[in-house]
């Protein structure tokens, strides 16, 4: 028989927004998952967060502990999501750290308005992973009962609004980044798959597409960040519209979503629609999700 988690409780440890709480908000992203089986309980820590200031205070101001967590799985290299790593090396040093192989090339951002060369993993977070058990793979791994790191997601929608502008380095020369290395989460909920994206570089409906195909499950729910901020209205309709035909029933959405994207998700989503912040904490089992 199957083994899958007959429950979950997903904290949001690090979000850009910070809600009426008296915690911090910082852009990027991070989230405590606790999976509970029938005689075992696990943890996963879901990306980090950037400076480590607010995972760390949060943390602390939410009284939960990073002790027990089981692994940690990073959804991509950008700063906003690995950047506290050096902060968590006290505490979980030794610890499994699911990643891409792609997790350490390097990354800038150039547009017409805003040049950036350090968007990709910070020096001191690269100096950080020998103190963890690094597993780096592209292809789909279970790293809990039920719960599948998405490895490299095919793409097999079109992603191009999503990694607009984003730059690497081969072989001395600078061409596009299509960021191979954005990922997510599968956790297997019965008759639901749940979906933890951190900013779905690589297309949210590939990402949703990937999870279904590894859960063998039809219907989803979606957690974290879409990246539809600035994209044309064109794109967003028809990314949301589509996300309902890959069978997604629920969004829980922040971060790079943006003010435009949450808003038609809104009008698609209705009451199933959530935003998320810091400390935002959501439940779920095979029948039901509660807040």
């Amino acid at each position: 028989m199957e083994l899958i988690p007959r429950s979950i409780e997903i904290l949001i440890l690090v979000e850009d927004y910070a809600g009426f709480t008296p915690l911090l908000g910082e852009h990027g992203l991070s989230a405590l998952m606790t999976l509970y089986y029938d005689d075992d309980v696990r943890k996963v820590l879901f990306d980090v967060g950037g400076s480590g200031r607010a995972l760390l205070e949060n943390v602390r101001d939410l009284k939960v502990s990073l002790s027990d967590v089981d692994v940690i799985v990073l959804s991509h290299r950008h700063y906003d999501h690995t950047g506290s790593l050096p902060k968590l090396v006290e505490v979980l040093k030794g610890k499994p750290l699911i990643a891409h192989p792609a997790l350490t090339r390097p990354c800038f951002y150039i547009s017409s308005k805003l040049i950036k060369l350090d968007v990709g993993l910070p020096t001191e977070a690269r100096r950080a992973l020998k103190e963890f058990e690094l597993l780096l793979i592209k292809e789909p791994l279970e790293v809990a009962p039920g719960v599948w790191f998405l490895g490299e997601v095919e793409r097999f929608y079109d992603d191009s609004y999503a990694v607009k502008n984003f730059k690497t380095i081969v072989s001395g020369n600078v061409v596009d980044d299509v960021i191979p290395d954005d990922s997510g989460l599968a956790i297997k909920m019965e008759d639901k798959v749940v979906v933890l994206t951190g900013c779905s570089h690589s297309g949210i409906l590939n990402i949703v597409r990937q999870a279904k195909n590894v859960t063998g499950v039809s219907r989803a729910i979606i957690i974290g960040g879409l990246h539809l901020i600035n994209v044309d209205d064109d794109v967003l309709n028809d990314v949301v519209n589509k996300l309902v035909v890959e069978g997604v029933e629920e969004v829980y959405v922040g971060h790079c979503t943006g003010l435009k994207g949450e808003s038609e998700l809104l009008k698609k989503f209705k009451g199933k629609m959530h935003k998320l912040h810091s400390g935002y904490k959501v439940r779920l089992s095979s029948r039901h999700v509660s807040r």
